[in-house]
Formats: C-alpha cells, sequence, structure tokens
C-alpha cells in the first residue's frame, strides 16, 4: 500500500493457541527481530469473543517495500508525518461502516514502526489501531482491505458520512451544540449534492448549478427542491424544519444548547437523509 509517497507492507497480529494475538513473520513469512518481539511483548491483546479481539489489541508493524535499501532523516520524517494522515483516513471508513466512535491515536507504548536501513533497523513511534476490532460488530477483512485501498489512494470518506461521524462522535463527548450542526450540516451536504447530481445529468453546466445551489437559502428549501426533482429524502419537510433545522439554528446563531432528545432526533434525521440519499458503499 502506499503512504505518502512511500511504498509499504504492513503484517497484522495472528490469533494463537491460547487466545493471545501474536506477530510470528513479517510482511516476507520471515520471522521478527528480537527487537520487534520484545517491543509488542504483552501488547497484542486477546481475543475477547469468536467475532472480535480487544479493542486495543492491533499494534502497527509498518516495514518499507524491499526495493528501498536505505532511508535518510528526510524521508524518515515524510513516512512518519503521512502515516497519521492516512491512518486516519482508515478510521474514518471504519467507523462509518461498523457504527463505532472514531478513536483516538495511542502513542505511549514502544515503538512500531521498522524501517531498514544499512542493514539496521530504524524504530519509530507507534500507533494502536483502536477501532479496527470492538464489541460484536468488528470491521469484517473486506472492509478492511477497503479501508486500506482508500487511504493508499488518499479516498475521505465522503463529507456527509464524515459530518455524520463528528457528530456522532461530539454527542458521545457532550458536546450538543456542536452535534446538531454537525448533523445538519451532513444532511445539507446530502440534499445538496443529489440536487447537483440531478441537474449535471440534464446537461445544465456544474458552475451555473453550484451557483444556483448557493442562491438556496438553507436545509429546509434544499429539501423542498430535492423532492420537486423527484429525490426522496425520507424525512418529512415540517420534521427537518422543526427537529433539525430550528434545533440547529439555536444551536448556531443563537447558542442555545439542545436536549439530549433533541440531538438524537435531529442525529437521526441527519442519518436518514444521508443514507436515502447518499448510501455509503459498504466496501
Amino acid at each position: 500500500m502506499t503512504i505518502g509517497s512511500h511504498k509499504v507492507a504492513m503484517t497484522f497480529p495472528t490469533l494463537g493457541d491460547d487466545g493471545r494475538l501474536c506477530a510470528t513473520t513479517d510482511h516476507r513469512g520471515k520471522p521478527l527481530t528480537p527487537q520487534v518481539q520484545t517491543a509488542f511483548e504483552s501488547r497484542w491483546g486477546y481475543q475477547s469473543s469468536k467475532r472480535s479481539c480487544y479493542v486495543e489489541a492491533a499494534s502497527v508493524s509498518l516495514l518499507l517495500h524491499p526495493l528501498e535499501e536505505t532511508l535518510d532523516t528526510e524521508e524518515f520524517n515524510s513516512l512518519s508525518g503521512s502515516f497519521f494522515s492516512w491512518f486516519k483516513i482508515v478510521q474514518e471508513w471504519v467507523a462509518a461502516w461498523t457504527g463505532k466512535p472514531l478513536g483516538n491515536f495511542d502513542n505511549t507504548h514502544n515503538s512500531a514502526i521498522i524501517i531498514p536501513s544499512g542493514g539496521t533497523h530504524i524504530y519509530a513511534s507507534p500507533v494502536l489501531m483502536r477501532t479496527l476490532f470492538i464489541e460484536r460488530q468488528p470491521v469484517t477483512r473486506p472492509q478492511l482491505s477497503a479501508a486500506l485501498r482508500h487511504a493508499s489512494r488518499g479516498d475521505h470518506l465522503p463529507v456527509e458520512h464524515r459530518m455524520l461521524l463528528s457528530a456522532r462522535d461530539a454527542q458521545l463527548g457532550g458536546d450538543l451544540r456542536r452535534a446538531v450542526i454537525d448533523a445538519a450540516t451532513a444532511a445539507e451536504v446530502a440534499l445538496a449534492s443529489f440536487v447537483a447530481d440531478h441537474l449535471a445529468t440534464s446537461g445544465l453546466n456544474r458552475d451555473f448549478i453550484d451557483e444556483m445551489i448557493k442562491d438556496v437559502n438553507g436545509i429546509v428549501n434544499l429539501h423542498a427542491l430535492c423532492t420537486r426533482l423527484g429525490g426522496k429524502p425520507a424525512v418529512s419537510k415540517n420534521k427537518v424544519t422543526q427537529e433539525l433545522a430550528n434545533v440547529r439554528n439555536l444551536a448556531a446563531h443563537g447558542g442555545k444548547t439542545p436536549t439530549t432528545e433533541e440531538t438524537a432526533t435531529a442525529r437521526e434525521h441527519a442519518e436518514t437523509i444521508v443514507r436515502e440519499l447518499r448510501p455509503l458503499s459498504q466496501i
């Protein structure tokens, strides 16, 4: 796969007979070095059920493509800096597919990035993959492969789905104002995208379409225009007005913190609209 400008290979832990996750070989099928084994000792985690692993089970181990024999400091820093942007994309797709929070990076453990240089290894900061296997709905193998491909190409999750993730995380963190604002933004982007795509199929110039959408005043009017064009947002205009748009406006412009119930309803409406108008492929 590709991380920034670097071609890399990634190896994941396997499940041992004792139920512990362990790393026995690298991407070439060869045993890991004693230094790497020591770095991950007692840190791989355990299998918690037949379908999932402990949340902090998988640490990342990267090796440069075998054709790259040397690596200077600038290249090393480039890989290190690119990794977090790359892995953020992986997290986004996985969180969207599993319905779980994005989670945070954890760099408190021993080294996880291994780079061969002049016959030796350089060790860098590690990252734990918190969100790849969690509770009873882990990401599937095809989904993980797809997430890695998206990250290698730099393909972020579509904006409307990213905003849904942001709204969910904000609600979990107790920031209800941000949750309803992000939820409404997700719905607005989905409605605008549907309208733009529909008009584009009619042969209208994209720049003209973008200007026209800018002139449409807010989510309620976008909902009405979407419906007139044959879209089915699956949430009525009245509910969008009262339980999404008004709640968002009070939070964004009036500084009012919505109730837990108002936040949950606004998020539910936004998720319904995005799901109906801009469904996300499951792989």
